[in-house]
């Protein structure tokens, strides 16, 4: 259970920074968002680091916070080791795919990405494994979270669908390989 406890409190203050970052977009005339991804463009690279962490308005940030913290916590189960450093793989992998695949002209932002890839990984590990545990929190996930399915379809030009396909696909593919490992 502490595993959990730690992966959550990880993932809780990884949002309580991007909380912190928002108040200080929304104070100060700073405009980070602009250093989101914009595919494609070398002067934009660092977004592939700092888009998780910035995020449109109160309402994005609250569709991603809870997500991220629970998936955070299932991903615990195999340690807060496991948790961090998926979540910085997933950040650089799924940045990276989406800096040269995803549409051109807007700023991709938020951290459903990572959330997306978290979700891949929750739902394909426990299949795969096929221990208890990671089988019941696939389960879990799918049950609770099955809908998000939706998300990699393009529904509004405003929502970076192409964030949560690639951090599906890069979340399902390393869900696999680390199961079969």
């Amino acid at each position: 259970m502490k595993r959990y406890l730690r992966a959550g409190k990880y993932s809780l203050i990884i949002m309580l920074i991007c909380s912190a970052v928002l108040i200080l977009n929304s104070v100060l005339p700073l405009h980070l968002n602009q250093w989101g991804i914009l595919p494609r463009s070398t002067s934009h690279l660092s977004g592939i680091l700092f888009s998780p962490f910035l995020h449109e308005n109160w309402a994005h940030l609250l569709s991603n916070f809870i997500p991220f913290v629970i998936f955070g916590m299932l991903v615990g189960e195999r340690g807060p080791k496991r948790f961090l450093s998926l979540f910085v793989f997933f950040t650089l992998a799924t940045g990276t795919l989406v800096w040269l695949f995803a549409r051109g002209n807007s700023v991709h932002i938020g951290m459903s990405g990572v959330i997306y890839a978290l979700w891949g990984y929750l739902v394909v590990y426990g299949l795969i494994k096929r221990q208890i545990i990671p089988l019941i929190i696939s389960l879990l996930t799918l049950f609770f979270y099955g809908g998000l399915i939706i998300g990699v379809f393009p529904t509004s030009v405003h929502i970076s669908f192409e964030s949560h396909l690639l951090g599906a696909i890069v979340g399902g593919l390393t869900g696999y390989y680390l199961a079969k490992r």
